[in-house]
């Protein structure tokens, strides 16, 4: 039982530390490239916003990850989402450490309009409630 349990842990340790994985919240019509690579829209997490799941970053990376954001595959925008270092990849040594380090800094990246300047994680439902409630306030 103790060794089933054992490489049932190794196994789960193994698989998360060899992917990162983000979401997206974009505008309608609109296409994203993240490092070069284009991203299937068809794949959706819980929320219905796009999924995306790659091997991590090299460190080149460390200071943002390249994305574009296409409408009819012409570039609206292109800048570079927060990037964070993976703690796991200590515990993978050498290669983890040397060539995949880096990986997406949120779980979900709101990228719906292209003329913000900053990156912005996606809100959670009580945050968009707060924003809203607040904006209400502000225009009475």
């Amino acid at each position: 039982m103790k060794k089933h349990a054992l490489s049932v842990i190794v196994v789960l340790l193994i698989l998360s530390g060899c992917h990162t994985s983000t979401s997206f919240i974009l505008p309608p019509n609109t296409d994203l490239m993240v490092n070069g690579e284009r991203i299937s829209i068809d794949s959706k997490d819980q929320d219905g916003r796009v999924k995306f799941e790659r091997r991590p970053f090299f460190w080149t990376s460390i200071i943002g990850i390249e994305y574009m954001l296409l409408q009819d595959d012409k570039m609206v925008k292109k800048d570079k989402l927060p990037s964070s270092f993976r703690i796991s990849s200590i515990f993978w040594p050498p290669y983890a450490y040397i060539y995949w380090p880096i990986g997406f800094r949120f779980k979900c990246y709101d990228l719906s309009d292209p003329k913000k300047q900053f990156i912005e994680k996606c809100a959670t439902p009580e945050e968009l409630a707060k924003r809203n409630k607040h904006a209400s306030q502000a225009t009475q």
